[in-house]
């Protein structure tokens, strides 16, 4: 496996070392899975490689190692946010693995996302063939399930996998899992999947940061045959969130070209600009919406969460909504406090203040928070 390094310019006060990237070829299996759907098929790489920066410091380690990393852990675990490049790497190492062990069938990759297993479990149980199930998934050569987070409502298949992640385990069998959050983190997940998913090796995937991003989007870039300008790529730098994804970069490069052709125009700042547009949140989420999805969250009713009750429960759920209705909107702290019982500009202050202290200090509310975030952020793109 060929592994490039390449140094960025120094950081003032850092050692080069610092700055470096590395970048390594992903490779892919002609992976086995029942594909009913587009949703249990592996997604198309946006790049055939992976750019590993400072941020990613653990997964460029992870590719550089030639022997097995199953002998630090069983199952590996990786954890990063949606379109950071999990499944990418799960395949990478499945297929490098399987190589390593001398297996050259289709079908020594075994690859299915969680809700993908959770539906055949479904069905093999209406068809009374559990056994043949159990038995792919014990047998496989290399064993990767995807996006645990996304079998949460599925409680019997939850622990039917926990059986066979412990079956695999035991058999000494590889098996690679991804997650958008930590197991234990991910509200719905049974503890028997949760114990199981990880006791291995758990390694985090961050989006790229920095000059990891930068240089991201000059290869993205070269991969969509755009030809832009060190303006255009600073616009890009400053407009798009810092926390993009590989994927969603990819999106924005893809809107440029887009409308490059629809005009049959070169790239230029206004494409760049418009394609920022593309991804940014095309309305403002309402101060209702973010209290009625706070209050659903904590089987609480809306309008309790507006009055002057101060029990301890409302407290904690009003002052989470008034935090998220800061961060996600432009509203200023006398329309948040207004819309909250007519609550001043002080009060508002003091309660995101003391719910920004909890955050640090309390798992179950910052988990909370982290997932009101998400869904929220969805709402306000609908």
């Amino acid at each position: 496996m060929s592994i490039s390094t390449i140094q960025a310019e120094p950081v003032s006060g850092r050692h080069n070392a610092d700055c470096e990237v590395v970048a390594f070829p992903l490779e892919r299996p002609l992976v086995k899975s029942r594909r009913r759907s587009s949703a249990s098929a592996a997604s198309p790489l946006v790049l055939p490689y992976f750019l590993a920066g400072p941020e990613n410091r653990l997964v460029a380690f992870v590719a550089r190692q030639e022997a097995s990393l199953f002998e630090f852990g069983n199952p590996i675990l990786f954890v990063g946010p949606t379109g950071c490049g999990k499944t990418a790497l799960a395949l990478h190492m499945g297929v490098r693995y399987a190589n390593q062990l001398g297996f050259t069938e289709n079908n020594a990759v075994v690859h299915l996302p969680a809700i993908e297993f959770a539906r055949r479990y479904g069905d093999a149980v209406a068809a009374d063939v559990v056994n043949s199930l159990r038995d792919e998934i014990e047998k496989a050569p290399v064993l990767i399930i995807d996006d645990l987070h996304l079998m949460t409502s599925k409680t019997s298949a939850q622990n039917e996998l926990a059986q066979r992640i412990e079956a695999r385990v035991e058999a000494r069998l590889p098996t690679i899992l991804t997650c958008r959050r930590l197991p234990t983190e991910v509200r719905g997940l049974r503890p028997s999947l949760v114990s199981r998913s990880i006791p291995g090796l758990t390694i985090p995937v961050h989006c790229p940061a920095g000059e990891t991003r930068s240089l991201l989007l000059r290869e993205l870039a070269v991969a969509f045959n755009l030809d832009l300008d060190a303006s255009m790529f600073g616009m890009l730098d400053e407009g798009l969130d810092i926390a993009m994804p590989v994927r969603a970069i990819a999106a924005v490069m893809r809107q440029i070209d887009l409308w490059c052709r629809m005009k049959k125009l070169p790239p230029s700042c206004e494409a760049v600009e418009a394609a920022i547009q593309s991804v940014s949140p095309s309305k403002e989420i309402s101060l209702a919406k973010i209290t009625n999805t706070v209050a659903r969250h904590f089987r609480q009713r809306a309008k309790e969460l507006r009055s002057s009750s101060r029990k301890q429960h409302l407290v904690r759920a009003r002052s989470l909504a008034m935090l998220l209705a800061r961060r996600l909107t432009s509203l200023s702290m006398n329309d948040i406090g207004d819309y909250f019982g007519g609550r001043d500009h002080t009060t508002v202050l003091h309660a995101i203040r003391k719910t920004e202290e909890l955050l640090r200090d309390n798992a179950d509310l910052r988990q909370a928070a982290d997932e009101l975030t998400e869904k929220l952020s969805r709402l306000s793109r609908q």
